[in-house]
């Protein structure tokens, strides 16, 4: 075992809650080398550090340490055999390395992540099952304040697509499940603030590097388009290059409580095939309005996302990757999301608590594809005595959802799998230091 396994390991063995990843469901029977269970989402830390907008005084440096377990409760699992039952899993999830600069002129942040020894990095899957064996950076960049509006930033850095974060739930969105929300790529951008105007233009030549796994391309956070894997059917390998894409805002309203805004972004991008040898395009656009000036805040979002891979089989789907696994998206799609989300703040009670409820759903466009649709109810609870304690509950009712039931994890998010609504509950519990 590394030495870097050897340290999470014992990092591991002291957090005193257990838990797991946000992958998606069960093993697919059909696979010739399937998955133990759909990878993780995305999720999204409350605890990381934003990136500055106001010039800071005194220079700041801060290294974090996050500690985090799960149960999960899956009411749709399937054995090998293909036997439904429902599942319940207590176990580890990860352990997170940060590391956040702030100046009047400078800044940076990074992000390390450490996976395994859970149900889904299980042996039956073909990993040794101790932590640390599946690992890899979240983001990592460093940037400048040119003034206390305009700022520059390089290196693996968030992709201004809409906001980092669509919605408030563990899981993300199913923007994250389709390689939109919360992509860190390798390049550069801009961004300027102040005033009812924003907006930040990125060019990222490369996608974020992969970590340490087992898979062929699919160690990495961000859903990137990957070099797919034997278990996948119709699997396609290839990569994105030349991503250019931007994000203005504008505040149409405001108050003493929030504000009322609406962001328009856009993706273009060169998609390189490593079979053919020819190079594709992808294309998305997004429009979204969103309301906090009330108790409960509002958030409507419209996306549209055309990929013309150039694949050496058929080009109505292309594989993508995240957590050390691949699966296949629909290439033509629009997707509709609503989230209306409420903080309480209850004097007695010891922590703050969010609430929130969500619904997307994914039209494809390709004739015989089945939509996915999400519906997400959860409750984010933060201690209010030292803000490190940090819990997730989440309810998600799915249909050919890749990350809700099983049978769905190869193909959900293109064809679609059982067409089949699919229960599961999460409780992700974390310390940070």
């Amino acid at each position: 075992m590394t030495l870097i396994a050897s340290t999470v390991l014992v990092a591991a063995a002291i957090c005193t809650v257990a838990g797991a990843q946000d992958l998606p469901q069960a093993t697919e029977p059909a696979a010739p080398v399937p998955p133990p269970t759909a990878p993780p989402s995305a999720d999204q830390e409350i605890v990381r550090l934003p990136e500055p907008d106001a010039p800071s005084q005194t220079p700041k440096f801060k290294l974090g340490l996050g500690i985090r377990g799960r149960i999960d409760m899956r009411f749709d699992d399937a054995r090998p055999s293909g036997e439904r039952y429902t599942s319940t899993h207590l176990s580890f999830d990860t352990v997170i390395v940060t590391a956040d600069y702030d100046s009047s002129t400078f800044f940076g942040s990074a992000e390390y992540r450490f996976y395994g020894a859970n149900f889904i990095y299980g042996r039956r899957a073909g990993y040794d099952a101790y932590p640390g064996e599946i690992n890899f950076p979240a983001y990592a960049y460093a940037g400048a304040k040119i003034t206390g509006s305009d700022k520059v930033s390089v290196g693996v850095l968030p992709v201004p697509f809409d906001e980092r974060y669509w919605g408030s739930s563990w899981y993300n969105t199913l923007g994250f499940v389709y390689g939109l929300e919360e992509v860190y790529n390798a390049g550069m951008s801009y961004s300027h603030t102040g005033g009812p105007l924003s907006f930040t233009a990125g060019f990222f030549p490369t996608t974020g590097p992969a970590g340490f796994g087992r898979s062929r391309d699919s160690a990495r956070y961000s859903v990137n388009i990957v070099k797919g894997d034997a278990y996948l059917p119709d699997t396609s390998a290839n990569t994105e290059r030349n991503i250019a894409a931007g994000r203005i805002q504008y505040q149409l309203g405001s108050s003493a409580r929030g504000s009322l805004t609406m962001s328009a972004s856009a993706w273009l991008s060169d998609v390189r095939n490593y079979d053919t040898g020819r190079t594709g395009s992808r294309r998305a656009y997004a429009l979204s309005i969103k309301d906090t000036r009330a108790p409960v805040n509002l958030k409507l979002l419209a996306a549209r996302q055309v990929v013309a891979p150039e694949n050496a089989g058929r080009n109505d789907l292309i594989a993508v990757g995240d957590y050390d696994f691949s699966y296949n998206i629909a290439t033509r799609s629009t997707m509709l999301f609503g989230e209306a989300s409420h903080a309480f703040d209850a004097r007695w009670f010891p922590f703050r608590l969010n609430a929130y409820a969500s619904y997307a759903r994914v039209l494809k466009e390709a004739h015989g594809f089945a939509d996915t649709q999400r519906i997400n109810i959860g409750v984010f609870w933060n201690d209010k005595a030292t803000g490190r304690i940090k819990v997730w509950t989440e309810g998600l009712i799915a249909r050919n959802d890749p990350y809700v039931g099983a049978g769905q994890y190869s193909s959900g998010a293109a064809q679609g799998g059982d067409d089949r609504w699919k229960v599961s509950a999460l409780v992700m519990a974390g310390y940070y230091f």
